[in-house]
């Protein structure tokens, strides 16, 4: 059976506090639309995506590219966060030949956003599309608005939600979460011209811009105690201090900061090391499902460690990252 995912997409509206930050430009766009992609089946049953391109830009290499080992992206120094040695059971058949009702929403690029012209777009749309095509799942994806993913897969509306979602107290007892794909560090940037260390003594009394109440003011709070904090209300805010040097960096979530640090002729880099911390800054990305669904658990992670191990989650990082958010600069 050919692997098929339909892509449908709702207007986007606000966040609720349960969802790790996302940016701050969230646009609303055009008419629901659907696109099909097929995917064909290898010898061993396996899709290999060869009808992939429809939704990756042109200039980007597609998912169908064989041997995934042996492509540029699939070596560079990509930090994989999946235990590849983890012994998992095969999924159930039922499961397989269900297939999966994706969820995800919109306006946090390059995780998950839309083109121009309306069809979604980003890292969560491939990677939903990568893991259907590497079980041989028949898969639809949609874009939601984002308060409305809980109660969609309470409802059974949908079994996954891949769009940001965290281990948060107000989901405990309804949704569970696979193994994380993606962490999201902390980190400093700071001016391309202006090299400093990040390290606590260092950094003893120097201006660092953070946005306020948050769990990154929090951790500089905890562990650059003597850091002198500049609090501000978002993220323009702390790059307009930085750019007239009454700060020398920010501290905030990494891949908040990577437009910054990417964009054309950018006058701002990374600095020094990402700081890992699960209690000021979550258990990372991954997908979410109903609580109790130990049989899409197995699933989920089943696939997750696959994409893996044949390099594929390493593509899609080094294809929608500009820069590298874990190497130390």
């Amino acid at each position: 059976m050919a692997a098929l995912l339909l892509f449908g997409f709702l207007s986007f509206t606000s966040l609720p506090v349960v969802a790790q930050t996302q940016s701050e430009d969230q646009t609303q766009l055009g008419a629901p639309a659907e696109i099909s992609l097929e995917a064909t089946e290898d010898e061993n049953g396996q899709g290999s995506g060869a009808a992939a391109s429809g939704l990756a830009p042109s200039n980007r290499p597609s998912l169908s590219e064989e041997p995934v080992a042996s492509e540029g992206w699939a070596e560079a120094s990509f930090t994989g966060f999946i235990d590849i040695s983890q012994r998992l059971k095969q999924p159930n058949p039922q499961l397989l030949e269900n297939g999966l009702r994706f969820l995800t929403s919109d306006g946090f690029p390059p995780f998950n956003y839309r083109d121009k012209s309306g069809e979604p777009m980003g890292y969560h749309v491939e990677l939903a599309r990568a893991f259907c095509e590497q079980l041989n799942l028949a898969c639809t994806i949609k874009v939601v608005p984002f308060e409305d993913i809980p109660d969609m897969i309470l409802g059974a509306d949908a079994d996954v939600a891949l769009t940001g979602l965290t281990r948060h107290p107000d989901l405990e007892g309804r949704l569970a979460f696979s193994n994380t794909f993606l962490k999201r560090p902390g980190r400093f940037l700071r001016l391309k011209d202006k090299n400093i260390r990040t390290d606590k003594q260092s950094l003893d009394g120097a201006p660092v811009a953070v946005i306020g109440g948050t769990s990154h003011e929090a951790f500089l709070k905890a562990y650059f105690e003597r850091v002198n904090r500049v609090p501000v209300t978002d993220l323009k805010a702390a790059r307009q201090l930085l750019e007239e040097e009454k700060v020398v960096a920010i501290f905030a979530d990494a891949f908040q900061l990577l437009p910054f640090a990417s964009e054309r002729n950018s006058p701002f880099s990374f600095a020094g090391k990402p700081y890992y911390d699960d209690y000021f800054f979550g258990d990372g990305m991954s997908m979410a499902y109903g609580d109790g669904r130990n049989d899409l658990a197995n699933l989920l992670n089943y696939g997750l460690q696959k994409l893996a191990q044949k390099g594929r989650l390493a593509e899609l990082y080094a294809r929608h990252f500009a820069l590298d958010v874990y190497a130390q600069f």
